[in-house]
């Protein structure tokens, strides 16, 4: 029986070669993009589950608040972690794992190997009893037990000693200071799949730099910038760890917190929820997941319901078979069994072409989303079993409606010659048109909306002129020593206008310090971003002043002197020129002589973004080097005329070369900012594609109902020919039909696009307004898109020769 099944269903594919290609084609493009988001999907949620235990795992969560203000921190005080694992029973071990907050890059030294490497975290011993990373040197017992020893990933490994052996290696490190020699007590794979992305780690135990910061810190109010994780017993509740962790706090920090003028708590949060579900983040990106998620699932649809129509369409033509088979004493089971074979066939040969296409399609995918996906990282079964549940899934979605419908057709209507699709089947298809256009137009609003709202962080401006800024990180003490020699051997070039340094810049961190004014209390504080520049650093980046002057090249006249924006002071309650002359006090750090650090405003400049646009300005201040400090700063940040950045490079390189012992590196400052938003761009990116791949999907399958409308109406396209009807007219009366259903698809989409448009601009402190011509262009995109689809078969069939049609009768 199953046999006679398949060679059923495989003489109704040969017979019905259009229909069968349009059905097999759109199926296996809208099961090859349900792959591939499957396996995305499938690569963002085995993220940090490689780690044993990790349902007792946790990382430390710091909340902030003042007044109405209130923050959200994944990170913790330095000595919170190993005091509560001391004092709290439930806490079996504890860790932190931290990064010097202004360094992003490390020096690396061996031999004649120099270069500059990402991702180093000082970390406590613990570090491998907490994550699971696999150990291909060494081991991970007392791996970072000794200070000075340091574990790296396999990629690094192979950057310094090729293919040899690199456990008891000495490297050299420097991490913003002096350099530090440091031994290779293992080496690990690469790190894939955790929101850790290290490529090594060193001994929280070494001396100096942050490690040595952190380790001596006596901190519980502030420099709440250390990532600190704690494993649990087995049962323990969380909440009551949670309890008694707030009462450590406030055992050994009250009065520290007070002192702040702010309140603080602590909570946990689980290690599998931390990279799609952190609470810490404004913008999670389990967000994202829904969204292609929903991808995967509405194209799908999108090829299913187009077999359904083609299916119901076709209904008439088997008929007889249906209508024989129950005379002969078929029972509708069987039918319904007969039908859903076929249909399995059918899904099967799709299945088998979309493998093929993922396969191909993998590298551009990748490419799309910056995933390193491939189809090892699943299991033979667990895939195989994969295409096996889509196979039931798709052919249920795609078979189960028109196996049903058929097999209801009454044999003696059929036989009799009686027989006349039901008015249901023809209102279910044109309702299923609909949602494939709904949902079609709805992914373009959402591709249009994304695409403005880019264009608008392009366009909108920043406070200051990014462009032509070339970018030189100073990242050792020696660079650092050398940024007068550097500066003034630069401005001897004519192409370079003017040259400035800073500790940060806009896109990157910068020191958190409260700020309020004299009379207030530091409870009235209020929250400071603050940067340490050069005197000119206003002007290189053209940044507008409201009040006051910008800082004079005399250090000593400008010592304890800031310049602040106009989110400041309004937050201190100042128009721009009252905020001149002003004093503030810092909270809670003092100079030598014990008093509160002064300072006084003698500048206001215009909000400028430091941040991306996700997030709103916030209050912030400048101030200039004391003669003490000297020219230490983290950045060298050169103006250039613009007219050949080539040739500014090329000279930058050459005097570097000739001042500086460390590799070259240089970064333009728009194309830096342009990185905070590498996530919206990606998520256009695929939206994009998969819009127009479902559009296409769509358009098969009203290419296919047109085809069956011209063939059913045959005979009467010939009449209407004969009796004068013009071929525009025959056009008109395939095409108009498609388009109502096209411009209900309109209606019924601008209302969830609004919806979906809305909720994804909420991600955004500034953001474009949602137009109505968004929904006016995808919507008029789609009918052109429907019309182009139906006309070539209207075409056709209004060209045809009326006496073919008209022979036989």
């Amino acid at each position: 029986m199953f046999k006679n099944y398949i060679m059923v269903a495989f003489r109704n594919i040969v017979r019905n070669k259009s229909y069968s290609f349009i059905n097999v084609f759109g199926l296996s493009i809208g099961i090859a993009c349900c792959l591939l988001l499957m396996l995305f999907i499938q690569d963002e949620l085995s993220i940090d589950h490689q780690h044993a235990g990790i349902e007792n795992l946790y990382r430390i969560v710091t909340h902030l608040k003042r007044g109405a203000n209130a923050e959200t921190l994944a990170a913790c005080s330095p000595p919170i972690a190993m005091t509560i694992k001391a004092e709290v029973p439930e806490i079996e071990k504890s860790l932190r794992i931290v990064t010097p907050p202004d360094v992003t890059h490390f020096l690396i030294r061996h031999q004649l190997e120099t270069f500059y490497e990402t991702g180093g975290y000082a970390a406590d011993s613990t570090l491998f009893d907490l994550f699971t990373f696999q150990f291909i040197e060494g081991t991970p017992v007392k791996a970072l037990c000794y200070p000075n020893s340091v574990v790296i990933t396999e990629s690094l490994s192979r950057k310094l000693f090729r293919n040899d052996p690199a456990l008891n290696q000495t490297i050299s490190i420097t991490q913003g200071g002096a350099p530090a020699d440091y031994t290779i007590t293992g080496v690990i794979r690469d790190i894939k799949r955790s929101h850790i992305q290290a490529n090594f780690f060193f001994s929280i135990t070494s001396p100096g730099g942050i490690a040595e910061f952190v380790r001596n810190s006596g901190e519980w109010a502030g420099q709440n910038f250390v990532p600190s994780y704690i494993r649990v017993h087995p049962g323990s509740n969380a909440s009551e760890v949670e309890r008694k962790m707030n009462e450590v706090l406030m055992k050994h920090g009250a009065e520290a917190v007070k002192a702040f003028g702010f309140s603080k708590t602590l909570s946990l949060e689980p290690v599998e929820d931390i990279y799609l579900k952190s609470v810490a983040d404004k913008n999670p990106r389990i967000m994202y997941i829904y969204v292609i998620a929903s991808l995967a699932i509405f194209i799908l649809l999108i090829a299913c319901i187009n077999f359904i129509n083609l299916s119901t369409a076709k209904a008439a033509k088997r008929a007889n078979e249906i209508g024989v088979r129950k005379v002969m004493g078929a029972f509708r089971s069987a039918l319904v069994a007969q039908l859903l074979g076929e249909v399995m066939v059918i899904v099967a040969i799709s299945i088998v072409i979309s493998t093929f296409l993922v396969v191909a399609a993998l590298g551009f995918f990748n490419s799309l989303t910056g995933k390193g996906i491939s189809l090892y990282d699943m299991s033979p079964i667990s895939f195989l079993l994969l295409l096996i549940a889509l196979t039931i899934i798709t052919g249920l979605l795609a078979g189960g409606y028109p196996a049903f419908y058929m097999s209801s057709f009454q044999p003696a209507q059929v036989l009799k010659g009686k027989f006349k699709a039901g008015r249901s089947s023809g209102a279910l298809r044109r309702s299923l048109v609909i949602f494939q256009f709904m949902i079609a137009i709805t992914m373009g609003c959402v591709m249009f909306v994304i695409s403005t709202q880019l264009r608008f962080i392009r366009e909108k401006d920043l406070g200051f002129e990014p462009e032509t800024i070339i970018v030189l990180p100073l990242r050792t003490e020696q660079d650092k020593k050398s940024y007068q020699a550097l500066r003034g051997q630069l401005l001897q070039e004519s192409i370079i206008k003017k040259v400035s340094g800073a500790d940060y810049l806009p896109g990157h961190y910068w020191n958190d310090i409260v700020l309020y004014r004299q009379g207030a209390t530091k409870e009235q504080g209020v929250g400071h971003s603050m940067n340490d520049v050069d005197y000119n650093f206003t002007d290189v980046l053209h940044m507008r002043m409201l009040a006051g002057r910008a800082f004079t090249d005399n250090l000593e006249a400008e010592q304890n002197n800031i310049i602040i924006n106009e989110a400041s002071a309004k937050a201190l309650g100042f128009t721009p020129a009252q905020a001149i002359g002003q004093k503030l006090n810092q909270a809670i750090f003092t100079d030598a002589s014990g008093a509160f650090i002064q300072y006084e405003i003698t500048g206001v400049i215009a909000n400028f973004h430091r941040q991306s646009l996700h997030e709103f300005i916030a209050p912030t201040f400048l101030k200039p080097r004391t003669p003490a400090e000297g020219d230490m700063f983290d950045h060298l940040v050169i103006k250039t005329t613009g007219s050949d950045l080539s040739r500014a490079i090329a000279y930058t390189e050459s005097v570097w070369k000739k001042t500086a012992s460390t590799p070259f590196e240089f970064s333009f400052l728009d194309q830096n900012l342009a990185r905070l938003y590498t996530e919206d761009q990606r998520t256009f990116r695929v939206i994009t594609v998969f819009t127009a791949l479902a559009m296409l999907i769509c358009c098969l399958g009203l290419y296919g109902l047109s085809s069956f409308i011209a063939e059913s109406r045959f005979k009467e396209f010939g009449i209407r020919k004969v009796m004068g009807a013009s071929i525009d007219q025959i056009i008109g009366l395939i095409s108009r039909d498609f388009i109502k259903l096209v411009l209900m698809a309109i209606l019924l989409a601008a209302p969830l696009s609004w919806y979906l448009m809305n909720e994804w601009l909420q991600r955004f402190a500034y953001k474009t307004e949602v137009d109505v011509f968004i929904f006016l262009y995808a919507g008029a995109g789609a009918m052109l898109i429907a019309l182009v689809t139906v006309s070539f078969e209207s075409l056709k069939a209004a060209t045809r020769n009326p006496v073919k049609s008209l022979r036989n009768e």
